[in-house]
This record gives structure tokens, C-alpha cells and sequence, in this order.
């Protein structure tokens, strides 16, 4: 992170962008000013909206916080980008094709139940949290949850929220919610989003990449085939293959200067 290191960094980096709450936020965002405040002082102009559950819209039903998604998909298909255009287009087309079908079979032949696996886990992990809460009820859909810790949230079954803010942010009963649909003996799977459904799962896939023929069947066009561009090698030294971000390519002059001046 811009030249911080350590655990302790990390560890409160991560605190701040696991915060689901603003007041919450603020709080650990003090706990890393107390480390170091130039480390705090670097995220000033870093909307936390972009990298913090405590500012992301709950209109998404998503609280992801990284990009691993769009990683493994990069990682995926590093021999189709490695060709020129038709081949690299052909092995895409193999790769979706191959991709949907997988998971199309995955749901119908490995999955049961209403929602995907990764969702029942997570929904048991907060159902073993929900001993630490104390649910009071105010009426039929309002509750005050007390924790262990001493914190408090406010608790609405008719509006799916709770003060936490992690079931408006994931779609998914935090154990505050748990607590409360439980404490009337209602079914919590009636409270989890749609969108984890095994139903929405298989709708999503539904759709198909259709097979292709061979090149030797395709029709001709009569339009001349598109050609690599004659690159001819430039003066001087070969750039980088990635250009670094300012704040990277200020640290890299540190460690040169750094590294003449022992010299």
C-alpha cells in the first residue's frame, strides 16, 4: 500500500474496508492514524465509497471487495490472447461453451436445495453466531438485538434491514437477523435475496453458446483478411511491459537514489 508495510497495516487496512457501518469506519480508520498518520492521511483522496463496505450502496445485494472474479477469468483464458484474432475468438467461444455447460450440469446434478453451497455456508456460520444476540421485540417486525460485546442494532423483518448494515449489504440475514426471525420460529430461508436461489443460479446459465463450424465451411466474404500491423522496432530502450502508478514509480525512485548513494 503506497510503501506501508507491515501486518499491522494490512491488518488495519482490512479492518477499515470490512466495516459495514460509518461510525464504524471512522473508528478504525483512527486505529490506523494511531499507527501512522501518513498511512491515513494517503487514503484523502481515495472516495471510501470505492473501497469500503461502511459507503457501498445496498441497491447491488453485493459486499465484494475484491476483483477475483475478473482475476480468474484473466488467468483463464491466457492462451486465447496469446493468438491472433479468429483463433483467439474461437477459443473464447470453446471456453464459454465449456464454462456454461459445467455449471449448468454442476446445479442440476450436484446441487439440491434452495440455494447454492456457498450461501448455505455462509448462512450457517451466522446462524452459530446468533448465541451471542438477544433479541427484544418491539412489535411483529421490529426488534433491539443486545450483543455480548455490548453493541446494539435495530432490527426490521418487514424491510430486511438491520443497524449493521451486512444483510441490506449482502441480501443475506446477518446473526442479528437470524436471532429475530428465529425468535418467532419463522423460516430464515424465506429471508435470504433471490438472487442466491438455485433457481436464479440456473436461469443465469440457461442461456447457450451455440457450436460452430469449421473455417473450412464458412462462407466466403470476398472482404480481404485483416492483417498484423508491421511494427517495426522503436528507437531507444524497450518500455516496461506495465507502467507503474505514480506513487510506485516515486518508491522506485527512492530505492534507486537509495541504492547510489551507498555506492
Amino acid at each position: 500500500m503506497a510503501g506501508f508495510r507491515g501486518e499491522a497495516f494490512k491488518n488495519a487496512l482490512w479492518k477499515c474496508a470490512t466495516s459495514t457501518t460509518v461510525n464504524d469506519f471512522s473508528r478504525k480508520m483512527g486505529e490506523m492514524r494511531d499507527i501512522d498518520s501518513s498511512a491515513a492521511d494517503w487514503f484523502n483522496d481515495k472516495p471510501p465509497m470505492y473501497w469500503s463496505r461502511s459507503h457501498f450502496t445496498t441497491n447491488s445485494v453485493c459486499d465484494f471487495l475484491l476483483n477475483n472474479c475478473c482475476e480468474s477469468f484473466n488467468s483463464s483464458i491466457l492462451d486465447a490472447r496469446d493468438k491472433v484474432i479468429l483463433s483467439m475468438l474461437e477459443s473464447l467461444v470453446e471456453y464459454f461453451m465449456t464454462k456454461l455447460q459445467v455449471n449448468r450440469d454442476r446445479a442440476e446434478e450436484k446441487w439440491e436445495g434452495l440455494f447454492c453451497p456457498r450461501i448455505k455456508k455462509l448462512i450457517e456460520n451466522n446462524l452459530a453466531k446468533t448465541g451471542d444476540c438477544m433479541p427484544i421485540k418491539a412489535d411483529n417486525f421490529h426488534y433491539q438485538v443486545s450483543c455480548y460485546d455490548g453493541s446494539k442494532y435495530s432490527v426490521d423483518l418487514k424491510e430486511w434491514t438491520c443497524g449493521c448494515r451486512k444483510w441490506d449489504l449482502s441480501g443475506i440475514p446477518c446473526n442479528h437477523a437470524l436471532s429475530a426471525i428465529l425468535s418467532q420460529r419463522l423460516n430464515y430461508l424465506d429471508y435470504v435475496h433471490k438472487y442466491y436461489s438455485l433457481a436464479t443460479y440456473k436461469q443465469v446459465y440457461a442461456r447457450t453458446v451455440m457450436p460452430l463450424n469449421g473455417r473450412s465451411e464458412w462462407q466466403p466474404t470476398g472482404i480481404i483478411p485483416a492483417l498484423p500491423p508491421n511494427f517495426g522496432r522503436p528507437v531507444g530502450r524497450p518500455k516496461r511491459a506495465r507502467r507503474m502508478e505514480r506513487d510506485e514509480a516515486i518508491e522506485t525512485m527512492k530505492k534507486k537514489r537509495k541504492s547510489k548513494a551507498k555506492t
